[in-house]
């Protein structure tokens, strides 16, 4: 063999064994990344694992507290410390006593387990007469109960929460199919939006260890209206204006032509109409137009929601927010233009460059109790005199401005109000005094009147008056 056959098979050899050394080497790398890849998978899958069955404990966890929050009442958490720590306790101490109290304790749990036993097959009726209820009167809302199981049903116990309270009703026994009807009125309730509901049916034991609930109505949110009167119709304000609207009264000289009657001695003839008196019969006898008379009236309740405008805030800001309710309503009825606003929520630091009025809405009864429903009074509202400067930029058609507020307003505040509003205008002051000296009256300062008022029953008999 020659000498260059010879380094050529060398050459050869060396490259085979590299070639099956990186093959080696290859293997392990893989051999490594796969054992790697297993543990990173099985430690994952552990992890997850790990994970739902925390979850699942979780919830198990959740709906056993909340059973148990539900049905061990107060005395029965009581009869169960009882049991889990007395009876050891008297066992290894040797305290019968202990002992005797755990396992008396017990037996009461056991013994109250079959009174949960059984649904709560109840039909409830239970409506208010109204949507609403009115602040300080109670509303009659029977409940019917009607079993409509096909077996005897036990004394039970219906719960209904109003508001802050709840009202307990004992439930008689049922036959099958049998109703009983349960007298109940809603006691009186703060004007504002309270939660009625849910009504549910309690199972209990005698000594209340253990309770079992079932509702059967939804809770829902209704309006406690404020109280209002009815009051008479009145005319101050209205102006009579060609550009008004027409009214049900007939005047001999308006816009709206009505119809047309005889002339009778002292009418003005420039208003006969001749192309009818012609065709009458009689000689000499005339038809005089009649029209329907036009007026202007927007009339604009403020109600002052400050608490230095009241003495005894919460009793008078309650009888202001009756009487503007009262106003609002006896506008809408009498179909006059009315607008009622109060002061919005502006904070101290910006009531010197901000000015704000919230307009309650008054498209009707509805929408105006549920508005005044919720007003309060704020140390973040404007002063009345404010408020007045920017409603008389808003409604600068104003005919009549009633101002209602509480019994700190005086005679000097009245008039610096006065100047705040357009001139030519009504004014009337609705003051709410309840202070046992107070008594109704009415007073006028110029063009200015004023109701002192004690209660809501006041304000229609000085209406009256004041006309």
């Amino acid at each position: 063999m020659s000498q260059g056959e010879t380094r050529t098979k060398k050459a050869k050899a060396k490259v085979a064994s590299a070639a099956a050394k990186s093959a080696r080497n290859s293997e392990t790398t893989a051999t490594i990344a796969s054992g790697t890849a297993t543990f990173t998978g099985r430690v994952s899958q552990l992890v997850s694992i790990s994970s739902e069955a925390f979850a699942w404990l979780k919830k198990v966890f959740g709906i056993g507290y909340e059973w148990f929050s539900q049905t061990v009442t107060k005395v029965g958490l009581v009869a169960l410390f009882f049991v889990v720590l007395w009876v050891p306790l008297g066992v290894v101490l040797d305290w019968p006593e202990f002992a005797f109290l755990g396992a008396v304790s017990g037996l009461i749990l056991l013994a109250a387990i079959p009174f949960l036993i059984g649904g709560n097959d109840y039909e409830i009726g239970f409506e208010l007469p109204d949507d609403h209820l009115v602040a300080g009167e109670l509303a009659n809302a029977p409940i019917s109960v009607t079993n409509t199981n096909n077996h005897l049903q036990f004394p039970g116990v219906l719960e209904l929460r109003i508001g802050e309270g709840i009202e307990e009703f004992s439930i008689p026994l049922l036959r099958a199919g049998e109703t009983k009807n349960i007298a109940f009125e809603v006691p009186p309730q703060k004007r504002g939006k309270i939660q009625l509901g849910p009504m549910t049916t309690v199972k209990t034991d005698p000594v209340a260890t253990l309770r079992r609930e079932n509702q059967l109505l939804e809770k829902k949110e209704i309006y406690v209206y404020p109280k209002t009167v009815q009051l008479p119709p009145s005319r101050e304000g209205i102006l009579r204006d060609l550009e008004g609207d027409p009214t049900a009264s007939i005047v001999d000289s308006d816009m709206s032509f009505h119809s047309v009657r005889e002339y009778v001695l002292g009418d003005n003839p420039k208003h006969i109409h001749w192309k009818l008196s012609a065709k009458m019969t009689n000689p000499g006898q005339f038809l005089l137009r009649q029209y329907e008379e036009s007026r202007r009236s927007k009339m604009l309740v403020i109600l002052g929601t400050n608490p230095s405008e009241y003495g005894n805030e919460s009793e008078e800001f309650e009888l202001a927010v009756s009487a503007a309710a009262s106003l609002g309503l006896m506008a809408i009825r009498d179909k006059r233009k009315v607008s009622v606003l109060a002061s919005d929520k502006v904070p101290k630091i910006a009531q010197n460059s901000v000015s704000l009025i919230k307009e309650f809405e008054v498209q009707n009864r509805k929408r105006l109790l549920e508005n005044l429903s919720e007003v309060q009074v704020s140390e973040l509202a404007l002063p009345l005199t404010k408020v007045c400067q920017l409603a008389k930029k808003k409604h600068p058609d104003a005919s009549l401005v009633v101002i209602v507020c509480g019994s700190p307003m005086t005679a000097m505040g009245m008039k610096e109000i006065e100047y705040a509003l357009p001139k030519n205008i009504g004014i009337l002051f609705v003051v709410a005094n309840t202070a046992p000296t107070a008594s109704p009256r009415f007073s006028q300062i110029q063009n200015m009147k004023s109701f002192t008022i004690q209660a809501i029953q006041d304000l229609g008999g000085l209406m009256g008056r004041g006309r």
